[in-house]
């Protein structure tokens, strides 16, 4: 149900639920073949009624004909940890995942769906171990996700995470050490890459867009805050894998990439070169959908 970093052998149907736009994509080979966007409702997945009339619309609006469809989990109740554990096999791992979830989890894996993925089968300077992600969702928040789409029409094959999609969707791209920054209206994330292998990220629970000023909470710049989540993140990812990391770019994707002044401010802050992360000649408010379609590859 809940997997991340597989891949199937379908034709799929890439569905971003943004919190405020829906983005579908379908891809054949190097073309694009079915795209659409259009408005989500205010209350998102949690009005399952209202979610489904948009997807079914922004659907029809794409000319999809297919049924197989992936999407991305998200939100503040998905979890992400990474871990250093013991090197052992995969299947290991998985046999006792849920051992290992109650011990760094805050929650009671009881009503969660659980997933993992080797990273870093042995981190530099961590012999005899390994860096692994380790994400939980809550059951039913997974589930009103498998409602939503059968009652649409479509068969959710699975759920990914928004940092794994997005690695996949810039994989041709990125070649080096790079920092991709998912911009939306309501959170970001920082994901730090080399290549295409996804090597840690973080979300911030505040979007990069501001509508008024009205909307910012007095005192808070949101491309300072971002700035400070970036910088953090490099700590972070530095410290636990013993490591150097050196990006040599940062691409920016989801809506919020369009930010007046915002590529001036990173190049400046950051000192490293700064471009959108547009993908199949779509805009990088479609790289999360890109990336998800891109399963079947």
């Amino acid at each position: 149900m809940f997997r991340i970093l597989r891949r199937t052998d379908k034709s799929l149907l890439g569905v971003d639920l943004g919190s405020r736009l829906i983005k579908v994509v379908a891809l054949k080979g190097r073309r694009v073949v079915a795209q659409g966007m259009r408005e989500a409702p205010p209350a998102g997945v949690v009005d399952e009624t209202q979610m489904t009339a948009a997807l079914v619309d922004v659907v029809q609006q794409s000319g999809f004909k297919g049924r197989k469809a992936v999407s991305a989990i998200d939100g503040e109740r998905v979890i992400v940890r990474y871990l250093r554990l013991p090197r052992m096999p995969e299947q290991e791992l998985r046999s006792g995942l849920e051992y290992e979830a109650e011990r760094y989890l805050p929650v009671s894996t009881q009503d969660m769906v659980l997933d993992c993925a080797i990273l870093d089968p042995e981190p530099t300077g961590f012999a005899g171990q390994m860096l692994v992600m380790l994400a939980a969702a809550p059951r039913e928040l997974a589930f009103s996700y498998y409602r939503i789409f059968r009652a649409a029409g479509l068969e959710l094959v699975a759920l990914d995470l928004v940092p794994a999609a997005l690695c996949r969707a810039l994989a041709r791209q990125i070649n080096e050490e790079a920092i991709v920054l998912e911009l939306g209206a309501n959170s970001a994330q920082v994901i730090l890459v080399r290549g295409g292998q996804l090597l840690y990220s973080r979300r911030i629970n505040a979007g990069i867009a501001t509508v008024s000023p009205e909307d910012t909470p007095q005192g808070f710049n949101p491309l300072f805050n971002l700035l400070q989540e970036i910088r953090r993140s490099l700590e972070f990812y530095r410290s636990q894998v013993g490591r150097e990391f050196s990006p040599s770019k940062v691409y920016l994707t989801g809506g919020g990439s369009y930010q007046e002044g915002l590529k001036d401010f990173l190049e400046i802050q950051l000192e490293l070169p700064v471009e959108m992360g547009s993908t199949y000649g779509l805009g990088p408010e479609f790289a999360v959908a890109v990336g998800l379609a891109l399963r079947e590859s």
